[in-house]
């Protein structure tokens, strides 16, 4: 139980985060491994300077700001397959890639993979692009992003939307974990025996997966660009997440009661890999002017099985 209970709690929060290594290939077979897998997705969107980082964003639409954030080992095309252009046609609707992510870089200190580090570097770029008091969408390890941004910077945000979000932290025995340090080895020991998986068709496998009880829309797959998830730069920086979670909740869980934005949270009862009791009725429980909407049977892309929920969510906190 505690490879499930704590490995996918834990952060392989989004549908190819499990397909991703923590032992390097040879630089010039990654090298070239990258170069395929960009050829094949380019950016989508701008590249916006922040100090010596860029962040990737997209940009659609006009009207009150929307930004959305990815969840583990995902990038843009998420929200760009089905979500950022029905909803451009009311809010100016912006995609970042986190961080590390997509074509997002991120920094080599020690602590870059603190949602607090992550959402002042996206925070600086929405200054760069002109963006006032945002709607903040955050799915998944994303969620967390999100709440960071509102906790640090609230005057600056309008609300938040928690879709499938990993926002609490898990029990005793993955703070046990967290605290020898073990979780760095079972992280490297579960990637690895995730990416033989991959070769063999892994990734449609997870994506799968993680849609459950759903299927992911068709040509969703094709679209995602999964071959970026195990590019060098990501597979460091969903390592780092992935073994930092429990620290990053933690840290979280004890501001929640600061956090004076609204928060919409709309969660599936069915998801599989961060549980409705845990995490939305565990903020619910934790922090101030929290809305939850339980979705029936959804699994853990909410934002995709309940697209008319997300609006009705964004439409409501924009009203306030």
């Amino acid at each position: 139980m505690l490879r499930r209970s704590f490995l996918l709690g834990a952060g392989a929060t989004s549908a190819i985060a499990a397909c991703v290594s923590t032992q390097a290939p040879s630089s010039d077979v990654s090298s070239a491994q990258a170069g395929v897998a960009e050829a094949r997705y380019p950016p989508l969107g701008s590249l916006y300077q922040v100090g010596d980082q860029q962040v990737h964003a997209t940009d659609q639409g006009q009207g009150q700001p929307v930004i959305m954030i990815h969840g583990a080992s995902g990038n843009v095309r998420d929200f760009t397959f089905d979500l950022t252009s029905p909803l451009a046609k009311k809010y100016r609707v912006i995609a970042m890639d986190r961080p590390g992510f997509g074509y997002s870089t991120r920094s080599t200190q020690d602590e870059a993979w603190r949602p607090s580090a992550q959402a002042a570097q996206l925070r600086t770029a929405a200054k760069e692009m002109g963006v006032e008091k945002p709607i903040l969408v955050g799915h998944s390890w994303g969620a967390s992003v999100a709440l960071a941004w509102a906790l640090d910077a609230p005057d600056e945000v309008a609300g938040v939307v928690a879709a499938s979000g990993a926002m609490m932290p898990w029990g005793t025995l993955a703070n046990v974990v967290n605290s020898l340090g073990v979780n760095n080895l079972i992280v490297g020991y579960y990637n690895r025996s995730m990416t033989r998986r991959a070769e063999t068709g892994g990734i449609e496998d997870f994506i799968d997966r993680a849609f459950r009880p759903q299927s992911p829309p068709p040509g969703y797959t094709d679209y995602i660009g999964g071959a970026l998830a195990v590019r060098d730069k990501t597979v460091a920086a969903n390592g780092d997440d992935l073994a930092n979670t429990q620290t990053a909740l933690l840290e979280l869980s004890i501001r929640y009661g600061e956090l004076s934005v609204p928060l919409e949270v709309m969660h599936g009862d069915s998801d599989w890999l961060l549980s409705f009791d845990q995490h939305a009725l565990g903020i619910a429980n934790a922090a101030p002017n929290v809305r939850v909407t339980r979705l029936p049977g959804v699994g853990h892309m909410a934002h995709h099985a309940r697209p008319d929920v997300l609006a009705e969510a964004i439409a409501r906190v924009a009203a306030v």
